[in-house]
């Protein structure tokens, strides 16, 4: 049986890493898989995860008609930058794609990529899985909106099953289609684990940055700790970077923030090791944010605001500490009362979580849903 799992950009972004993560549990469980990305961005990293990946690039960097495409994406996404681009040419070749590597089903990463999905199924009768990263919007602007609302639906509808993230991104997707997605969060498995007095005061925020995730809003929460902050990953958009290191040296905090990126996935794992807790804001995101399930992976408390997706998930099995906005006075108050024994029990139950929210479970609930012609 052969599965081809479908995401638009090799990036460093949380998408791709449950994309990879993706292929090599369904390798483990025997199914003949292939991981094919439309585009390759113009950042470094994921290297080391794709060693032993059976994956096809269709293009490296962008095309002749990238300006096009990105003009149309600002429409509905002003706030991303070039490298987010909808190549609609690279997604029309999906069903030629799927054909020629003989595919007995596709799992498409997002709605967008969706859209050849939905070609291949209706060329070739290859069945297929969305999983949706982001809350789904209702596009307002005048015909194009409403052509977009359409193919968004008619691409879900014909579906197998319609895959979310999070809770959040689910009811969203019920909300506006009235199609019950299947939340599926991302594989928890254990990866390592340091005490209290093992870690330094180091706060870590993860993410691959752009204007939308404003990272300047680290910067107002740290200035009011005896804690440093370290902003690791990419920068999607580089206004967002200069502004950050504007606002470093305005606010003098040159000493208590550092800026990481182009990391290797060792280095990364030992800024999860180090710090004493992950911080991670979402803006209307209701995505997990991939920083606070690896945190979660490597036993380190949490701190976050409940516009992201693993909200929820963090207050019932008390992860660390869910605030509403940019709340420091909360924040300042949760590290101040934290010692070894109550950041211990925050470890504790995220070792339950661990053993809830594994790879095996994820990956499961893809491939019931998986009916092969024989």
């Amino acid at each position: 049986m052969r599965v081809l799992i479908i995401s638009r950009l090799l990036w460093t972004a949380g998408a791709q890493r449950i994309a990879i993560n993706e292929y090599h549990w369904l390798k483990r469980l025997g199914y003949d898989t292939e991981l094919v990305f439309l585009r390759r961005g113009n950042v470094t990293g994921y290297e080391e995860l794709l060693e032993e990946v059976n994956y096809k690039v269709v293009r490296r960097g962008h095309g002749p008609l990238t300006p096009f495409f990105y003009t149309l994406t600002k429409i509905f996404a002003p706030d991303r930058g070039l490298e987010s681009t909808v190549d609609l040419d690279l997604i029309f070749k999906i069903p030629k794609i799927a054909k020629k590597e003989g595919a007995d089903y596709l799992i498409c990463h997002d709605q967008f990529t969706g859209i050849g999905c939905y070609q291949a199924y209706r060329k070739y009768g290859i069945p297929y899985t969305i999983f949706i990263h982001e809350k789904v919007v209702n596009y307002r602007q005048p015909i194009f909106g409403k052509i977009i609302n359409n193919i968004e639906k008619e691409i879900l509808l014909n579906a197998k099953k319609v895959f979310a993230v999070t809770d959040k991104v689910a009811q969203t997707i019920n909300e506006k289609h009235g199609i019950k997605a299947i939340p599926n969060y991302p594989g928890m498995d254990k990866i390592s684990e340091r005490h209290f007095s093992e870690k330094e005061d180091v706060l870590l925020a993860v993410s691959f940055w752009d204007l939308g995730r404003r990272p300047w809003d680290y910067l107002e929460v740290v200035k009011h700790l005896d804690y440093k902050l370290i902003l690791a990953g990419n920068w999607r958009v580089k206004k967002a970077k200069e502004k950050v290191v504007e606002s470093i040296k305005l606010m003098g905090l040159k000493d208590k923030v550092s800026l990481v990126e182009g990391i290797s996935e060792n280095q990364l794992r030992e800024l999860y090791n180090k710090a004493k807790f992950v911080i991670r804001f979402g803006y209307g995101e209701f995505g997990p944010a991939i920083s606070v399930i690896e945190a979660i992976q490597h036993t380190t408390p949490v701190i976050i605001n409940d516009e992201l997706g693993t909200a929820e998930l963090v207050k019932r099995y008390n992860l660390g500490l869910v605030v509403h906005g940019i709340d420091v006075r909360s924040i300042k108050e949760f590290i101040n009362k934290i010692d070894e024994k109550t950041y211990s029990q925050l470890q504790d139950n995220i070792k339950k979580v661990q053993n809830i929210y594994t790879w095996l479970n994820h990956v499961t609930k893809l491939i019931d849903t998986i009916t092969f012609k024989q």
